[in-house]
């Protein structure tokens, strides 16, 4: 039987950061339909599912093959190929380096029909699969950041239905100003006597109040980018709650996640008041 394992980082510099929920988003999708991620597969129909597993039918090249698919949540999906020439299991799992940074692992574990395992023919036919599954693990990761890019991080649907409520749209829209570190944008989205609280630090007051603390802190990274775990809009949409994980690119090109939640009060359509919480001592931090 012929093994193999490869892991990958899931987030780069500069670029829109995927959290967890959201690499694992892009996994059921190509659960669900590979045909979009991996080339090589010419066909692929869901044909039974239930509670956390489908079985599927696929063609890989000239290839038929029927995988019962077991989903962990949030952690792992399990491919088992139950019939055709090519028997064996394939995982995808999420997990963290030592470093805390999200990674994504492919691992096979198959033997074709007619070749003796552990030979250099088995060798030879499986060993080129690594460059395809390793496209597919980054077309996965590219698909949903293109979600995120092209069409906004509210077209991925939550963990739950509870995370979101109202109209958050102008949640999301604040927070793509804020992650394009487009100062005119945001402050555009802020009365004149706007108030930002972070944290413990004295709140600010104004427009060029808080363009100074936030320029301050943007002058500082080299990127942010905004994964938004809840967002929930109020009160005819004067208030609104954010709950995210924030990535930061550092001016040396490491990275930093950090956890905060922000309320946002809004007079008519611009927000009158911003509090920030969490803690963002981990961001000057010396890089581990």
């Amino acid at each position: 039987m012929y093994q193999l394992s490869r892991t990958v980082p899931v987030n780069e510099a500069k670029k829109s950061f995927l959290s967890r929920h959201d690499v694992w988003t892009g996994l059921l999708m190509k659960a669900n339909n590979a045909l979009p991620f991996v080339p090589e597969m010419k066909g692929c129909d869901v044909v039974e599912q239930g509670d956390g597993w489908l079985v599927r039918d696929i063609m890989l090249k000239d290839v038929p093959l029927r995988e019962k698919v077991t989903f962990e949540p949030e952690n792992r999906v399990i491919f088992e190929r139950i019939r055709g020439s090519e028997l064996g299991r394939i995982e995808n799992v999420i997990g963290e380096d030592d470093q805390g940074n999200l990674t994504l692992t492919f691992a096979f574990s198959l033997k074709k029909d007619g070749i003796p395992e552990g030979s250099d023919a088995e060798k030879a036919h499986f060993a080129p699969m690594e460059g395809a599954y390793l496209n597919a693990v980054a077309s996965t990761l590219a698909a949903v950041r293109r979600t995120v890019d092209e069409k906004g991080r509210e077209h991925l649907a939550p963990k739950q239905p509870t995370d979101a409520a109202g109209d958050t749209k102008w949640i999301y829209d604040y927070y793509r100003a804020v992650d394009a570190m487009d100062m005119e944008r945001t402050l555009a989205q802020h009365t004149d006597d706007t108030t930002l609280t972070f944290a413990n630090h004295p709140t600010v007051h104004g427009k060029e109040g808080y363009k100074a603390a936030i320029g301050h802190l943007w002058g500082s990274i080299g990127g942010l980018s905004h994964s938004m775990v809840g967002a929930w809009s109020m009160h005819d949409g004067q208030v609104g709650v954010a709950e995210a994980i924030v990535q930061y690119t550092r001016l040396d090109g490491s990275l930093c996640a950090i956890k905060f939640c922000t309320t946002l009060r809004r007079r008519g359509d611009r927000i009158a008041d911003i509090r920030i919480y969490g803690d963002a001592t981990p961001l000057f931090a010396p890089a581990k």
